[in-house]
């Protein structure tokens, strides 16, 4: 049985719970477990309200269960009598979808008598138990209907129990046991069950993902955050032909939306087609402002603009280039917005068409983001070292600001295996810019040539979404072009630094 390609990278995940004889991980080649006559958890209080307050009385058993749409925000809590779930095809409870969702059973395990218990969980997919802030099982994979166990002292009384879940898809099964020397194996009870009393304030359980996350070629992306329905959405483009438009929830699922920035393939303005490169969505003046590269009426590479009241369009191209430059053209343009509501574009002349040197321009734009401001001219804000890592280049900005200083994020080298990721930073948005000086994202065993990104929040973090190929083992890039890839960046010493300097090959934890 086949699953998600996610899905089979999140086998890759550590598992440190013991699997039961007969137990695999998902796979290509593994067969589900049947378990569709399991018990289902009696519900002893059900509530829509996410945030309500549960019973607080001495009667009250059972479980808080908080049920996460999405991995994100809980969109049902209720009192679970106990956890023994098995859902082959339903929602475990309405307004949460059957895939792609988690739980967390929180609340006081009670215990009559000091010795060790034994505890088991039958899952289908990621489990993890604590107990005491202990962690007593932990298999944060995607499996089939697994077993895994765990033990631990514990004294007669009450202890803390927080029991997490995450399902991806297929089926969904959660099941915990336990047993001891005076305790017969059996279903954790009602009875020994008494449920928290207030929504945790952690996350939402998640797993964890790998790269990369749009395994299809999709160079040069350029993402956008923006708020729908009280949660994050991301829009993503990517360089070529009608610049497809792609939504996500969470920077690593991706789908392709109906909208397109150009979907006559080519701009009112440009002889053709043939070099669409580096769309990037901003939100700009109350709309959304698509900024791009391609070939004006000459053949020369210009920079458009184009604009829509929806991330996913209808797109309104200007009549003409944004930024022109007949000799050697334009490429790669980024939009900022400064904390005093000062707008930039920043741009890269295309010199090393012609062996000349790459400078990165800004120049402050008017409130719409679709024309400059009166008075402004275009600054010289970095060029390339031909003597260092960059070679003939430095492209493909994205800037930010972090605390007093202006960070600009961009590439450098040609787009092969060469490419890198390196960042300057200014006092403001004109510079001048000073450079970190060796690159802070370059080749590993897994992935070549990361680069040309954007810098997007989520969850109160900084994200790095950038394309790379695949090392084909040689240190060749393997077929199937520049994929997209998400890793975390830190701040520390006044600059950032992405995964450990190189592309996450590990399993990593969800955006």
């Amino acid at each position: 049985m086949m699953r998600s390609a996610l899905l089979l990278t999140v086998l890759l995940a550590s598992c440190s719970g013991t699997l039961g004889d007969g137990d695999e991980e998902r796979g290509v080649d593994a067969a589900p477990v049947d378990d569709a006559d399991a018990p289902v958890s009696d519900v002893a209080d059900v509530t829509v309200d996410a945030d309500a307050d549960l019973p607080d009385t001495a009667e009250a058993t059972g479980l808080r269960g908080e049920y996460f749409d999405d991995y994100d925000d809980p969109r049902v809590t209720r009192v679970d009598a106990n956890v023994d779930f098995d859902w082959p095809t339903e929602k475990p409870v309405a307004g949460v979808p059957h895939d792609w969702f988690s739980a967390r059973w929180s609340g006081e395990l009670l215990v009559d008598a000091a010795e060790t218990y034994t505890f088991e969980t039958r899952s289908d997919d990621g489990v993890r138990l604590v107990i005491d802030g202990e962690k007593v099982i932990e298999n944060w994979t995607g499996h089939f209907p697994t077993t895994n166990t765990g033990s631990i002292a514990l004294s007669a009384g009450r202890h803390r129990i927080v029991l997490e879940y995450f399902q991806l898809d297929l089926g969904a099964t959660i099941q915990l046991y336990w047993s001891s020397k005076t305790v017969a194996r059996a279903l954790v009870p009602t009875s020994a069950l008494r449920p928290a009393k207030a929504r945790s304030a952690a996350r939402a359980p998640a797993p964890p993902y790998v790269n990369p996350v749009y395994a299809k070629d999709c160079p040069d992306p350029g993402v956008l955050r923006v708020e729908e329905e009280g949660r994050a959405a991301y829009y993503m483009s990517c360089t070529g032909g009608v610049f497809r438009v792609y939504r996500s929830r969470d920077l690593v699922r991706w789908a392709a939306t109906s909208g397109a920035i150009l979907p006559a393939g080519k701009a009112p303005w440009s002889a053709n087609g043939g070099r669409n490169w580096a769309p990037e969505l901003h939100a700009v003046g109350g709309k959304y402002v698509a900024y791009f590269t391609a070939v004006n009426a000459a053949d020369k590479l210009a920079i458009g603009a184009a604009s829509a009241t929806s991330p996913v369009g209808p797109w309104t191209v200007s009549a003409a280039p944004l930024v022109d430059d007949p000799t050697p053209g334009v490429i790669d343009a980024t939009f900022f917005r400064d904390d005093d509501g000062k707008q930039y574009l920043y741009w890269k002349r295309d010199g090393n068409a012609i062996g000349k040197p790459t400078p990165i321009f800004v120049r402050e734009l008017r409130a719409d983001g679709l024309g400059f401001a009166a008075g402004s001219a275009a600054t010289q804000v970095l060029t390339n070292d031909p003597g260092s890592w960059e070679g003939g280049v430095v492209e493909a900005p994205w800037v930010v600001r972090r605390g007093g200083n202006v960070y600009m994020f961009y590439s450098g080298n040609v787009y092969d295996r060469r490419y890198r990721t390196g960042v300057a930073r200014a006092g403001s948005p004109k510079g001048p810019f000073t450079k970190l000086g060796a690159p802070i994202l370059a080749n590993n065993a897994g992935f070549l040539g990361p680069g040309h990104g954007s810098v997007v929040r989520a969850h109160d973090a900084d994200f790095f979404v950038y394309h790379a190929w695949i090392n084909d083992g040689s240190g060749s890039p393997a077929p199937g072009g520049r994929q997209v890839l998400v890793d975390a960046i830190t701040w520390a010493g006044g600059w950032p630094k992405i995964a450990d300097g190189t592309p996450s090959i590990a399993p990593q934890p969800w955006p």
